[in-house]
């Protein structure tokens, strides 16, 4: 993934052949990120100083004789979230548009319909972080983890089970801003997976339950139910030993370790 790190407004003088000097040249403003791959990535601005365009990419040695730092060109606040959300990766982006909440000496909300590329820098820097840490939230997570869960599953009901067995294996192995009190949504995934007969998927979701709360016998029961759905004996009798061990009075696991020791014997 392409690292980026916004470096604010820079201009170029435009001709319209190939940047050659004449009388018509204009200075044109760009939005400006450095890469870590050795290439500038860089966004027009209109002349009403709002995004222009798509972002594309130069050489850094083209970029260093063309471009001209202009630290004081003032943009609007929404441009400057932008600019530095960018950084972010678009799933950093909020569902409505960005807007700063600017404070003033005071305290008092301010909304300038301009700002100063140099002095807006780190308020940006600021509100972007206070947003990524409140993605980062218990509630939050849980909310982004269910969306991906459902994404999963239009994946499945529009036959693309490729995908749909690849999200749930990463949403499986999620970590950032996972905590033990997440184990109810793992829960949920597996449960809901088992049902749709998809038992690897469920055994990934119902083992990440136990991996957040080790105590839980009601987690290793649900394990020994998905792995007694894969005909995988040895694993369903060992979690549900491991239940009753932790709740001996967990009765379902007790009937159901009595029904599956005598399912083998019968078998034999």
């Amino acid at each position: 993934m392409l690292h980026l790190e916004y470096k604010g407004v820079y201009s170029t003088l435009e001709s319209e052949q190939d940047f050659e000097k004449s009388e018509d040249q204009e200075k044109r403003y760009w939005l400006v990120w450095f890469t870590d791959n050795d290439t500038v990535m860089i966004q027009a601005l209109s002349s009403q100083r709002t995004i222009s365009g798509k972002q594309y990419r130069l050489r850094v040695e083209d970029f260093v004789h063309r471009f001209i730092k202009e630290p004081d060109y003032l943009l609007q606040p929404q441009v400057l979230a932008h600019a530095h959300l960018v950084e972010h990766e678009a799933r950093s982006l909020p569902d409505e548009p960005y807007v700063f909440i600017l404070k003033d000496k005071h305290g008092a909300d301010v909304t300038p319909e301009l700002i100063s590329s140099t002095e807006a820098l780190d308020i940006a820097r600021e509100e972007a972080e206070a947003f990524a840490r409140e993605q980062k939230t218990p509630e939050n997570v849980a909310k982004n983890l269910k969306a991906s869960f459902e994404e999963a599953l239009v994946a499945l009901e529009n036959g693309d089970r490729r995908n749909a067995l690849k999200v749930l294996t990463k949403l499986a192995d999620a970590k950032e801003g996972v905590i033990p009190e997440h184990k109810h949504v793992f829960a949920e995934f597996g449960s809901d997976l088992r049902k749709q007969k998809l038992p690897a998927a469920a055994l990934q979701h119902q083992l990440r339950v136990v991996e957040l709360s080790p105590e839980d016998d009601h987690a290793l029961f649900n394990v020994a139910r998905v792995y007694y759905d894969m005909g995988d004996y040895g694993n369903t009798i060992r979690y549900l030993n491991r239940a009753i061990a932790l709740n001996e009075n967990l009765k379902p696991a007790q009937r159901f370790l009595e029904y599956v020791r005598s399912e083998g014997r019968a078998q034999k």
